[in-house]
């Protein structure tokens, strides 16, 4: 056997491993690699209400069946014209979320693009103004995946409450509304603090301390504000730990276009500020990628107000 020969069934078996792939996400089989929200958004696309990930399973038995059958030619365009019509997907996810299988699926089809180059011993030429294009694309959205797995830090509550607080020690205005939440607080605020300058580290360590001793996020908040800053000591270690899970907090307002604190994102509508009717026949919605619109028609006899 020659080794071009070689070399295209081993570009077959490649492309194979790359419609099973796709046929399991399809099948959504691999949901356990979702972790990032533009898997959400871009999941549930389909075409003709046929799902993407069966026109890539599609896509790779083609170019399996194409390198079997010795038709190396056709495959690397079929190759070529896919990694071109992804670089405007790779270019779509910079701008909303990136999605990890779509990611690996990008970067299947590339390995297999050049693996086809290969076969045929296509010049450099051909290969590197697509690999550059690629890598500027595909680079930005390892970085926003992995600022997004970096994720923030809940000194206080659930990081899945409704509620969430971003406050610092020294900021005038949550020295006001930090304990007047925490006070009423029905455990379903999170609390995610930031430092300013680093006296407000020593005062977030004094808050972890009272919390890890069961305090209350209200007591914490005030032994923090009211204890003298200058006679802290913090640990080095722990003041490295600190400082790393005060910049993912920073970092997470940053990536928000905030500039300035208390901040306060909510999940739904509070329950503070609902009625006891509205409390108890009131749950956030949900969002459904798949819904179509469900409105008024000029066939509906109801008032559409």
């Amino acid at each position: 056997m020659s080794l071009s020969k070689r070399s295209a069934y081993g570009t077959a078996l490649f492309a194979f491993a790359g419609a099973i792939f796709c046929a399991l996400n399809a099948t959504q089989n691999l949901d356990v690699i979702c972790i990032t929200t533009g898997c959400e958004i871009f999941k549930d696309i389909s075409v003709f209400g046929i799902s993407l990930w069966w026109f890539g399973t599609a896509l790779f038995l083609t170019l399996a069946l194409l390198n079997l059958l010795n038709y190396q030619k056709t495959a690397l365009l079929l190759a070529l014209s896919a990694v071109i019509i992804d670089l405007g997907f790779l270019l779509l996810m910079i701008f909303t979320a990136p999605c990890v299988p779509c990611l690996a699926f990008a970067a299947i089809l590339f390995v297999l693009f050049f693996m086809q180059c290969s076969v045929l011993k296509r010049p450099a030429i051909l290969v590197l103004p697509i690999l550059i294009i690629w890598t500027l694309l595909f680079t930005p959205n390892i970085f926003s995946t992995i600022n997004e797995q970096i994720g923030t830090w809940a000194i206080y509550g659930n990081q899945q409450a409704d509620v969430q607080v971003f406050f610092s020690p020294s900021c005038t205005a949550c020295k006001s509304l930090i304990p007047k939440l925490s006070q009423k607080d029905s455990g379903n605020i999170a609390y995610y603090p930031i430092a300013e300058t680093d006296e407000d580290i020593e005062r977030i360590f004094l808050m972890q301390n009272a919390i890890n001793d069961e305090s209350s996020m209200y007591v914490a908040f005030n032994r923090a504000i009211r204890g003298t800053a200058d006679s802290i000591s913090v640990p080095l270690r722990t003041r490295l730990q600190l400082q790393w899970n005060l910049f993912r907090n920073k970092s997470k307002l940053a990536s928000m276009g905030v500039t300035r604190i208390p901040v306060l994102i909510t999940n739904g509508v509070p329950s503070s500020l609902l009625s006891n009717e509205e409390k108890q026949g009131t749950k956030g919605d949900e969002l459904d990628f798949n819904d179509d619109f469900s409105g008024c028609t000029d066939d509906s006899t109801e008032p559409c107000e």
